[in-house]
């Protein structure tokens, strides 16, 4: 199987809606190193996770979802997104951005995401600060 393939499997079974467990367990190495911008980075699966849902406890309401580009290049691939909620406590907070990963065996083994703070307001905005 191709890198490219493997990113499809990735994006078509973020389409099942599965929860944020299963994504992680499938796609995402135990060890993971995943950083939002510039911010230190969170080590392990097990952190990301829960950063994750807490962010998705926040959402009201998804207004829109879209990938847009899709690159793979050796053990690499960015994914551009973007992302349109509402969050519980009443903001609407629109990111568009891109997730560089780097892939191992199958899995993602590092990941960051490059996107402009500034529509991130609230509790999403807390919960954006964790580690």
């Amino acid at each position: 199987m191709t890198l490219r393939d493997r990113v499809q499997e990735l994006l078509d079974f973020q389409k099942t809606n599965p929860t944020v467990e299963q994504l992680y367990e499938e796609f995402y190495d135990e060890n993971v190193v995943v950083q939002e911008n510039l911010q230190p980075p969170r080590v392990g699966r097990a952190l990301s996770i829960e950063r994750q849902k807490q962010m998705n406890a926040n959402v009201k309401e998804v207004h829109d979802f879209k990938i847009g580009a899709v690159l793979v290049d050796g053990d690499r691939s960015v994914i551009q997104m973007r992302i349109e909620i509402t969050s519980i406590d009443g903001y609407h907070i629109l990111i568009e951005e891109l997730g560089l990963q780097t892939w191992k065996d199958g899995k993602i083994i590092q990941e960051q995401y490059f996107y402009d703070p500034i529509n991130i307001q609230g509790k999403a905005k807390e919960i954006n600060d964790i580690h």
